[in-house]
């Protein structure tokens, strides 16, 4: 039985060097002293992916970026030498190889890279945009054209596939109207175009009433998203807001969604003022994570709704002074879902004054905004 036990052993430990050999296919004698031969590798501001074992590195870069010609910077353990040195600028139109060299031996690897699409899509069901109804799409629609002019499209449900996104970064969907807060069958009826789209890496930003459609494409699964209206309005002379400051136990103020593309006007509390006294439509769409999640209202459960759901709260509806109802949620890739979703749902972050007044906060809106669709073009 000893001697049973004793060439059971022999074999796990021929297959385990067997195993490891072909693992670490990327060595080119012995295992080198240090494991990790490259410990970060960056193109201007992106970091690669580095899987030290198979000896692959791979970039995702921004839309725009000449693949032809980016200059590496790469960051080893003293002792290693590698060759592309630091520095170095490399044509990664197609895959490369580097080395790295420590004690005599060799590692490779192979570097590759795809570029980001640089499309920015609206999606609505109305065939062009001067045909879309709702006062509050229409303005979303324009300002969506007129801020990324070339690199903008628009798409009429109609005509939603998955090759007609192909070329897209980011989709903005925002849907507003009076009476329901259901989104139309004609959306609801591409749910799978958008499900494999976020599934295999795509992005997209929902407001309004659209950010129900993370629950219809399967990656808002909270059931929390319950707090809705769609009323006539009213008037109200209150200045109203969002908060992402000193109501949440962790801050978040430092979100490329505040901070990205433009800076967003707050109080030292992190109260963002969003719209000015007068008619007010109040068309929330937000998830009630205090009473189905923690009714005591307690800080830090912000941080069960991400555990639970993937969902980091951005900010809160600024009527309340506890975390209570999620506003602006970002939802993270997960192992089905590999794109980002960041649904934004205060019902004061209107688009258009039904009044005809100038909104004084108008700007925070559009920034908000537009840092989210520039901050998700980098994901």
């Amino acid at each position: 039985m000893k001697k049973l036990k004793y060439l059971i052993g022999i074999i796990a430990f021929t297959l385990i060097g067997i195993y490891s050999c072909e693992e670490r296919e990327n060595f080119d004698e012995d295992l080198p002293s240090v494991l990790n031969v490259i410990e970060s590798i960056s193109i201007g501001s992106t970091q690669g992916s580095i899987d030290n074992l198979s000896g692959l590195i791979s970039f995702v870069l921004p839309s725009g970026t000449d693949i032809t010609a980016v200059e590496l910077i790469i960051d080893a353990p003293n002792g290693v030498e590698v060759v592309s040195a630091s520095g170095s600028v490399v044509d990664l139109s197609s895959e490369i190889q580097i080395q790295a060299t420590v004690g005599g031996d060799t590692r490779f690897y192979s570097v590759s890279a795809r570029v980001l699409p640089n499309q920015v899509a609206f999606i609505n069901e109305a065939a062009t945009i001067d045909e879309i109804a709702d006062d509050d799409v229409i303005e979303a629609a324009r300002w969506t054209r007129d801020t990324y002019g070339d690199d903008f499209i628009y798409i009429p449900y109609s005509e939603v596939t998955i090759e007609a996104l192909e070329s897209v970064n980011v989709v903005f969907y925002f849907y507003d109207q009076v009476g329901t807060s259901d989104l139309p069958e004609e959306i609801l009826d591409k749910k799978n175009v958008f499900t494999q789209y976020v599934v295999e890496g795509g992005k997209m930003l929902l407001g309004g009433m659209a950010t129900g459609y993370a629950e219809a494409i399967g990656r808002d699964r909270s059931g929390l998203l319950t707090i809705k209206g769609n009323g006539d309005g009213f008037i109200n002379d209150d200045v109203w807001g969002i908060d992402g400051g000193v109501n949440f136990q962790n801050d978040q103020r430092n979100h490329p969604i505040y901070t990205f593309t433009q800076e967003i006007t707050a109080d030292a509390n992190g109260f963002f003022p969003v719209i000015s006294g007068g008619f007010k439509e109040d068309h929330n769409n937000l998830w009630d994570a205090a009473s189905l999640l923690n009714p005591g209202h307690e800080l830090g459960q912000f941080a069960e709704f991400e555990n639970l759901y993937g969902g980091k709260v951005l900010a809160v509806w600024s009527g309340v002074s506890d975390e209570c109802c999620p506003g602006i949620v970002e939802f993270l890739p997960n192992s089905t879902y590999t794109g980002t979703i960041i649904a934004i749902g205060i019902g004061g972050m209107e688009w258009n004054m039904n009044d005809g007044r100038e909104n004084l906060y108008a700007s925070n809106i559009r920034g908000i905004y537009r840092n989210a669709i520039d901050y998700l073009k980098t994901r």
